[in-house]
């Protein structure tokens, strides 16, 4: 017996296919809410969670769709089914037409027409072939009424296909809205930003030795990815600019006691405390660096930080200066910087920074 013949064949593929299919909606369904849920998260926990989480669980959701596929087709899974080019139990059940797979041919006013035929035994479908003869419209609505009542009990109803289209669009709508927003510096009120701007001059302030301001750059004249820096003071002056994203790590951390990222909020604090020692009137910047370290230690404490974390995050900062610097070596602080050294600002202390 050949594999076309064995009984139950085409029922069983069948069910595995649909089964397949549910689970990997179900799974496309997840993956969405997942996304979602991302975007949802506060922001304590979404700034811990890497965004590439919900794109690989995207990924591995249709690359298992398309792999599974593609590896059934080879191996000839299918069964009956790779051989069968007409709708499938699915799409007959959610479009229609399950009384049309079968159909004959008549003569009706000099035109070919088909007459469904499916189920009917030879008596009935001469009756349904003489009806539509006689009166073809009749004949079809009836044909209709019928098809209609059938969809009640199908497994496959067109309005779970239809919340299911609306959940994903309600769902691509919603993340486009979450992306749009505007986020870091920009979605701060312009009083926090005001009072953000004095804090950073108070501790510039304090290092400098004279009056100073401080201010967030949103126009990128002054710092950002066109000039290639984070931070820019005018040495010996009262002016320092910082890039909006070091302002709303030092603001997350000053107004709403966030640390984004232990490397990116010790990053923060040392971009700061380096444009105050300019605005103090060192101009070597790997000079700037060393003391910048070393007076990190107390901006951070006086944004929020412990002494042990504030102290922890500007001995990263010191440790990691040389591969930070990379080629522009201008930026590398002096060998006296050290504990004890010609760079270390309290030699009466054994903590460097």
């Amino acid at each position: 017996m050949s594999l076309a013949e064995q009984p139950g064949t085409s029922e069983s593929a069948s069910a595995a296919a649909d089964r397949r299919a549910r689970i990997t909606r179900r799974a496309r369904i997840a993956v969405i809410a997942l996304v979602i849920a991302y975007f949802f998260l506060p922001y304590d926990l979404r700034s811990s969670i890497s965004p590439w989480l919900p794109f690989v669980a995207a990924l591995a959701v249709e690359g298992h769709f398309f792999l599974g596929g593609f590896l059934r087709a080879r191996r000839g899974d299918y069964g009956t089914a790779t051989r069968d080019r007409g709708p499938q139990e699915h799409d007959v059940a959610e479009l229609g037409g399950e009384p049309w797979r079968e159909a004959r041919t008549v003569a009706y006013e000099g035109e070919e027409h088909f007459v469904p035929t499916e189920g009917l035994t030879e008596e009935e479908a001469e009756e349904r072939i003489a009806a539509y003869l006689e009166d073809p419209d009749a004949a079809l609505a009836e044909l209709e009424e019928d098809e209609d009542d059938e969809d009640v009990d199908s497994p496959y109803r067109r309005p779970r296909y239809l919340l299911e289209g609306a959940a994903a669009v309600a769902a691509v709508a919603a993340i486009l809205f979450f992306a749009s927003r505007p986020g870091g510096w920009d979605a701060v009120p312009a009083e926090n930003r005001a009072r953000a701007e004095a804090v950073f001059s108070r501790e510039a302030t304090r290092i400098a030795g004279h009056r100073t301001s401080v201010g967030c750059d949103t126009s990128g004249e002054f710092v950002g990815f066109t000039q290639d820096a984070d931070g820019l003071a005018f040495v010996g002056g009262t002016h320092a600019y910082l890039t909006p994203p070091i302002c709303n790590t030092l603001y997350q951390l000053a107004f709403k006691d966030r640390v984004h990222s232990f490397p990116q909020t010790a990053r923060a604090i040392a971009v700061l405390a380096h444009e105050a020692w300019h605005l103090r009137g060192v101009r070597n910047e790997g000079l700037a660096n060393c003391y910048g370290f070393q007076s990190g230690v107390q901006i951070g404490m006086n944004l929020g930080l412990s002494e042990s974390d504030a102290r922890s995050m500007m001995r990263e900062q010191l440790a990691t200066n040389a591969s930070d610097v990379g080629p522009n070596g201008q930026y590398l602080v002096p060998r006296g910087c050290r504990d004890g050294g010609a760079n270390d600002l309290d030699r009466n202390s054994s903590a460097f920074p």
